[in-house]
């Protein structure tokens, strides 16, 4: 079995303190998925600026919300990112961005299994 993603403890305590609203409990992931790609984007393009402190930054608020949903790769990964930006180690953290890039997909395909296709957002 593949190693998942998602905590299940962190997963299964947010969806038993929601379990009044399924829809909303699958609102929190879309709109993480949402986020985390237009966070994606962000990254992107401050990588290619090589302004390391804002790279830095939002690196940082990704882990965040990656942490309060369990989702604890994707913040492992922004860790990483965040130490690389600091140091303004461009080529590293392009190399980071696309293994988020790949980690974000692997994310929303464990939580399309698990909650159906309404947690994929819709394309920007």
């Amino acid at each position: 079995m593949m190693q998942t993603l998602v905590a299940a403890d962190v997963y299964d305590r947010l969806q038993s303190v929601m379990a009044s609203d399924p829809e909303g409990f699958c609102e929190l992931y879309r709109d993480y998925l949402s986020d985390a790609r237009q966070t994606l984007t962000r990254l992107q393009a401050l990588c290619e600026k090589e302004s390391g402190k804002e790279l830095a930054f939002q690196a940082h608020y990704l882990k965040s919300s990656s942490l309060v949903l369990g989702v604890r790769p994707v913040a492992e990964l922004c860790t990483e990112l965040e130490h690389s930006a600091r140091e303004n180690d461009f080529a590293l953290c392009r190399g980071k961005l696309q293994q988020l890039h790949n980690l974000l997909n692997r994310v929303q395909f464990e939580l399309k299994q698990k909650l159906g296709p309404q947690v994929v957002p819709a394309a920007a």
